[in-house]
């Protein structure tokens, strides 16, 4: 994983063998190759949900940024934060570059 990722053209992808099951107002997270489970809040759920192979980062953080408009100014780093994390358990890949 390169140092700067993820630029706002990455395509970060869920890495195959993970799940998901939601619970209330979280996200269970599990890979059965690494046998990992992990509990996601809402907000690191829903940029979970958005690692399809096709949305931008740029795209993630427009998205959640006109869904939670009193939380933009804070949105792209936390997005980024949250790729970075899930990445570094081998949830979620660079993926694909944008086209």
């Amino acid at each position: 994983m390169e140092a700067s990722w993820p630029e706002a053209d990455s395509v970060p992808l869920r890495r195959e063998g993970a799940s998901a099951v939601e619970l209330d107002d979280n996200l269970a997270v599990y890979d059965d190759v690494g046998q990992l489970m992990i509990l996601l809040n809402s907000s690191a759920g829903e940029v979970w949900n958005l690692c399809d192979g096709s949305t931008t980062v740029a795209a993630m953080i427009r998205e959640l940024a006109e869904k939670y408009p009193d939380q933009a100014s804070v949105i792209g780093d936390d997005v980024r934060e949250t790729l970075r994390k899930l990445a570094e358990l081998g949830l979620v890949d660079q993926g694909p570059e944008a086209l």
